[in-house]
């Protein structure tokens, strides 16, 4: 079981490093995850081939990074920091004055 959870945290994971990117003149536009990228592609593939097809039609490059910079961390780590994020904002809010 336990082998079965790092598995799928390293899938989760290695999807999250894996970076789509879009850009222009030396300029990134879009910079998604793979994870993300898939997630779009099985809910709307037409609305992802549509706009990729119109992205090169006006000039935009695509590459994939495998390493992205700045996003190195586990994806466990960063469900975990954006779980205490969001909590951090709810306790602010709801605090009494």
């Amino acid at each position: 079981m336990e082998t079965n959870k790092r598995c799928d945290n390293n899938v989760f994971s290695t999807l999250y490093r894996i970076r789509f990117r879009a850009s222009k003149n030396g300029h990134t536009v879009v910079n998604l995850s793979l994870l993300f990228t898939l997630i779009a592609l099985l809910s709307a593939p037409w609305l992802v081939i549509l706009g990729s097809i119109a992205a090169l039609i006006m000039g935009y490059r695509f590459a994939v990074d495998h390493n992205g910079i700045g996003f190195e961390q586990n994806f466990d780590d960063v469900v975990r920091n954006a779980a205490q994020n969001v909590k951090n904002a709810v306790d602010g809010i709801t605090e009494p004055r």
